[in-house]
Parts: structure tokens; C-alpha cells; sequence
């Protein structure tokens, strides 16, 4: 039993609660709508409307922090979410396992070979041209 395997258990475990916390409250606000459509809940009338809590330290006129782009909290979670489960099912990108990077084990291919003489003969008659 590895990390990973671990790790992959309790995303599981995170996504099923999650997702049994969404049923409850979508559960809950059926509920409540259809008791406010039935006409069995009575709403006090009150003359004054209540005063919103305000502060001016705290006053935000298009949302939490973002301004105008609140829109994109919700988006940038979204990625960040399956960007980890991305990471955990399948593990890091090709070439950061470990943080170490994957060097080439074998001989150098010949057309690579040729290619870096051929640089290097480029390379000197450039330096040889210029007086």
C-alpha cells in the first residue's frame, strides 16, 4: 500500500461526503420551497424592512475580493479540482517524479549527433570569418 493508494482513498472518501453534504442541503431547500408554496408558513408583516449589516471596512460592491471578475473564483476552483485529482489518479507529469529530472540513459541517437557536429562546424566558421 503506497501514498498514492492512500491518498486516492481519502479523495474518494472527501468527494462522497461532499457530494452527500450538496444532497442534504438540495434535500433541505426542497423542503422549505414547498412548505413556502403550500401557504402553511405565515410571514410576519413588519412595517420597517430590517437594515442590512453593514460595514464600511468590509463593503464590497461586486463581491468577495474579486471585483467584477467574481465570476471566476467558482472557474479557478473548478481547474484546481481536477488538477488534483489529475495529480492524484495518475501521479506527477512525465519528467518531475521526485523531483528529479530524467536524463537520457542510452547512446545519442546518430541524427542528433550529426546535427550538434553540424552546429559546432557552424559555429567555427563564424568565429574564423570574424576578424
Amino acid at each position: 500500500m503506497n501514498g498514492r493508494f492512500v491518498l486516492g482513498v481519502l479523495l474518494v472518501l472527501v468527494v462522497i461526503v461532499g457530494a452527500v453534504g450538496i444532497g442534504a442541503y438540495a434535500y433541505n431547500m426542497g423542503v422549505a420551497q414547498g412548505m413556502a408554496t403550500s401557504g402553511k408558513i405565515e410571514v410576519p408583516s413588519t412595517g420597517v424592512a430590517p437594515f442590512p449589516n453593514y460595514a464600511p471596512f468590509f463593503y464590497r460592491p461586486f463581491g468577495f475580493g474579486f471585483g467584477f471578475l467574481g465570476c471566476l473564483g467558482p472557474l479557478i476552483l473548478f481547474f484546481v479540482f481536477f488538477s488534483l485529482l489529475r495529480l492524484f489518479l495518475w501521479g506527477p507529469r512525465w519528467g518531475w517524479r521526485g523531483m528529479h529530472h530524467r536524463h537520457w540513459d542510452g547512446d545519442i541517437p546518430p541524427m542528433a549527433e550529426e546535427f550538434h557536429r553540424k552546429l559546432h562546424e557552424q559555429q567555427e566558421k563564424k568565429s574564423n570569418a570574424q576578424p
